[in-house]
């Protein structure tokens, strides 16, 4: 057998190429993150895919606090969130990035699955990450993209190709029950307005403005808004508001005053929010931070 190909054949025509992409744009990136390191992303502009390949990290966005994400687990960051990452140790990442309107297979899409998200409180618990194993099938394509995509091969049309493999192993390899955990956050009757919501709530402080912004009726905004994300506004809007804070908490200088002067609260308000939401004082959720971005 032969070796198998270590560099990139005609590299020069490839990077010239139109569909050549190594930026945001791309659908599919790879990370080798040190032992001690961070990485973070501000405000995920695609739904993504995270899958730690090798090593092991913890992992805080939505408000969950440092779970620990060990080698051959994946799990989804929709858009809009903010994600930290710490490498417990040596860690090899790969995500892969996706609209709403990508598809399990040309039969079956993500919408589809929202008869198999779980109701019961349980499912409701957002104190953890859900994380699926990468069965061994899967493993072995996602390695091979990984080779390919280290070797230069950014073509848009290749990425796309491995995108449609994947999702057609997840449609294969797993049930829809787990399927349909790992989507949930994602999954909603009114996709245009999920759509507006996510590029609006940033602009805006409480559940009122939001509404006011998105110049809707208080009974239609209400309804809406539960029907599509499965809480109150005022509920997730908090939610929001803790993603915010983790991230000036985690990855800022600011202090302790000038966190509360930006999200209108008092000192000791502050450090009582997060003693309640997170279980730590900021300087606690501080402590030993390591970051490089």
């Amino acid at each position: 057998m032969q070796n198998a190909l270590s560099e990139l054949m005609y590299r020069e025509e490839h990077l010239a190429c139109e569909n050549y992409v190594s930026d945001e744009r791309s659908v599919w990136g790879v990370l080798k993150l040190p032992q001690g390191k961070s990485t973070f992303r501000e405000g995920v502009d695609r739904h993504t895919l995270v899958f730690v390949l090798s090593g092991t990290l913890n992992v805080s966005y939505a408000g969950v606090i440092n779970q620990e994400i060990r080698a051959e687990q994946f799990f989804l960051v929709p858009t809009g969130d903010n994600f930290y990452g710490h490498a417990v140790e040596d860690c090899l990442l790969m995500r892969c990035s996706f609209t709403r309107e990508v598809t399990l297979c040309s039969r079956y899409s993500i919408e589809q699955l929202k008869g198999n998200v779980q109701s019961d409180a349980s499912q409701a618990d957002d104190s953890h990450i859900v994380l699926l194993p990468i069965r061994p099938l899967l493993l072995k394509e996602l390695m091979v993209t990984c080779d390919a995509l280290s070797i230069g091969l950014g073509c848009i049309h290749y990425q796309n190709m491995k995108k449609d493999i994947l999702f057609i192993g997840l449609r294969a390899l797993y049930s829809r029950k787990e399927l349909a955990a790992l989507f949930a956050p994602i999954l909603g009757s009114d996709s245009d307005f999920k759509n507006r919501v996510m590029q609006c709530y940033s602009q805006v402080e409480t559940a009122k403005e939001l509404m006011d912004l998105l110049h809707m009726s208080s009974s239609g905004f209400k309804r809406k808004f539960y029907e599509t994300f499965g809480t109150s506004a005022k509920q997730w809007m908090i939610q929001k508001k803790k993603e915010k804070l983790l991230r000036d908490i985690m990855m800022t200088d600011m202090t302790i005053a000038e966190m509360a002067d930006k999200y209108k609260l008092t000192a000791n308000y502050l450090a009582a929010f997060c003693k309640e939401r997170f279980g730590k004082s900021p300087t606690e959720l501080r402590a030993n931070r390591n970051r490089t971005l």
